[in-house]
C-alpha cells in the first residue's frame, strides 16, 4: 500500500523510477535495479544498493544512467525481448551482471514489467547469499510490486510523450516573428485561452511580399483548444502556399474557402472569420492597405486627430458556402496613422457582471493612443482586456497593429549666432 501511495504521487518518470528502485531496499532485497526502454536505441536504469548505505537505509543513493541496448548484459536483453507479457521468476546463484557493470552473486528475482509493449521494462531484485532465497510468497509480492511499478512508469512515459507532442504543436502554431517592413511599424498581441495547453485557434501571420510590401492575416477559427489550434495551423500553412501563387487578398480568400469546405460532410468543414490584406508603403510615406474579409470584425483605423473609424468590409464566413462572396476595402494610412485588426477575444471579453469589453470601449481606448508606436498600442489593448476580465479564463486574443511610420522631424537649421 505504501508503494502504491508513493508511486502514484507523480507523473515524473525520474521521480517514479527512483522511488521504484528505492522502495524494495532493504526490506525485500539488498539491491534493486529498474531498467526501462525509452526508445529504439536508448534505455535508462536506476539502481539502489544497500552496500552503498552511508548512515542507514534512508541515506542510500539511487544511481541512474543511460545505456544503449547492445551494452546491456545479455540476460537482461533476453528478458526485455520476451513478448509473453508480465511475469516473475527467481534467479539462481550466479554472477548476474547489472547495467552499471556490477555483478551480484546472491539470490535473485526478475520481474518483467507490464509497461508499454514498445517500451518494455524489467525490475531486478537481489539478496546477499547470507539471506534466504526468494520464496513463492516473496515472488508473489515482487510481482504485485512490479504491477504498480509498471503502471507508474507507463503513466509517466505517456505523460512525457503528451508533453512533447504539445510542445511541438505549440511551437508550430505560434505566430512567426514580425518581418521588418520599411516604412511600416508592426506589432502584435497574442494570448491563447487557458484551455488546451495554451494553444490558440486565432491566426496571425505577416510575411513580406515580392515588392517589399507585406501580406497580413488575422483570423479566428471557430472553437477553442487543440482542435481549433490544429485547424488554424492548417489554414496558416495553406496561406503560405497560396501566397506563392497569388498576392491578391480576394483570390487568396476564395481559394481558402474552397479548401475549408469538406465535400464529404459538414463535420469536417472548418468555419472561421478572417481578414487577408496587403500593405504597401508609397513614396510619400503613406501606406496603401487592401483588406479582404470573410465575416470578421471591422478593423479600426486611428487617424492622427484621434478619430477612430470602423472599416466594415463585409463578406461571408470562411467555410459557410462554397459559393461564398467576400469583400475588399481600400484604406490609406497617412504617416503616423494606425490600423488595428483583432479577434473577438478582445471585444467579447467578459468583465464585471458579464459585460463585454465591446467595440465602443476599444475605440475609446485607441483614440487616446493616436500618436503611440504600434508596440505600445498592441500592449495597451492586451493589458486593458486582461484588466477587464472578471475571470481568469478567456477566449483567444489576437491583435495586429499596422502603423505608417511618422514622417521624420526635420532637424532645426542652425543660423549664425
Amino acid at each position: 500500500m505504501a508503494a502504491y501511495r508513493v508511486l502514484g504521487q507523480s507523473l515524473n518518470l525520474q521521480r517514479n523510477a527512483r522511488a521504484a528502485a528505492g522502495l524494495p531496499v532493504p526490506a525485500l532485497a539488498g539491491v534493486a535495479a529498474l531498467i526501462v526502454t525509452l526508445g529504439p536505441r536508448r534505455l535508462r536504469w536506476w539502481i539502489r544498493d544497500s552496500h552503498t548505505a552511508v548512515d542507514g537505509p534512508e541515506r542510500m543513493p539511487v544511481r541512474s544512467g543511460d545505456t544503449a541496448p547492445d551494452d546491456l548484459p545479455d540476460w537482461i536483453r533476453v528478458v526485455l525481448a520476451d513478448t509473453d507479457g508480465p511475469w516473475v521468476r527467481s534467479l539462481s546463484l550466479d554472477g548476474w551482471a547489472l547495467p552499471d557493470g556490477g555483478k551480484n552473486h546472491g539470490h535473485g528475482a526478475v520481474v518483467r514489467l507490464p509497461c508499454d509493449h514498445f517500451r518494455p521494462g524489467v525490475l531486478v531484485l537481489f539478496r546477499d547469499q547470507d539471506r534466504p532465497p526468494f520464496t513463492d510468497a516473496d515472488l508473489s509480492l515482487a510481482a504485485r510490486y512490479g504491477q504498480a511499478v509498471g503502471r507508474a512508469v507507463t503513466a509517466a512515459l505517456l505523460y512525457r510523450d503528451q508533453v512533447r507532442v504539445a510542445d511541438a504543436l505549440r511551437t508550430a502554431l505560434r505566430p512567426t516573428p514580425m518581418p521588418e517592413v520599411a516604412g511600416l511599424d508592426l506589432a502584435t498581441a497574442y494570448r491563447p485561452s487557458l484551455e488546451a495547453m495554451q494553444m490558440s485557434g486565432d491566426i496571425m501571420h505577416v510575411e513580406l511580399l515580392a515588392d517589399d510590401g507585406a501580406l497580413c492575416v488575422v483570423g479566428d477559427v471557430c472553437g477553442k483548444g487543440i482542435d481549433a489550434a490544429v485547424a488554424g495551423g492548417r489554414l496558416r500553412q495553406s496561406l503560405r502556399i497560396l501566397r506563392r501563387v497569388t498576392e491578391e487578398p480576394l483570390e487568396i480568400l476564395t481559394v481558402l474557402n474552397d479548401a475549408a469546405i469538406d465535400l464529404g460532410g459538414e463535420a469536417s468543414t472548418q468555419f472561421s472569420t478572417i481578414v487577408v490584406g496587403s500593405a504597401r508603403v508609397t513614396r510619400d510615406g503613406s501606406v496603401l492597405l487592401r483588406l479582404a474579409a470573410g465575416g470578421h470584425l471591422p478593423p479600426l483605423v486611428v487617424r492622427r486627430s484621434g478619430e477612430v473609424e470602423a472599416v466594415r468590409i463585409g463578406g461571408m464566413m470562411l467555410g459557410a458556402d462554397r459559393a461564398a462572396r467576400f469583400a475588399e476595402a481600400v484604406i490609406w494610412l497617412q504617416p503616423g496613422e494606425t490600423c488595428v485588426v483583432y479577434t473577438d477575444g478582445v471585444t467579447e471579453a467578459r468583465g464585471p457582471a458579464g459585460a463585454m469589453f465591446g467595440q465602443d470601449r476599444l475605440i475609446a481606448l485607441l483614440s487616446g493612443y493616436a500618436a503611440a508606436p504600434a508596440a505600445v498600442v498592441a500592449e495597451r489593448i492586451e493589458q486593458s482586456v486582461v484588466d477587464w476580465l472578471a475571470e481568469p479564463d478567456h477566449d483567444d486574443i489576437a491583435v495586429l497593429v499596422l502603423r505608417a511610420r511618422p514622417a521624420p522631424v526635420p532637424e532645426a537649421s542652425g543660423g549664425p549666432a
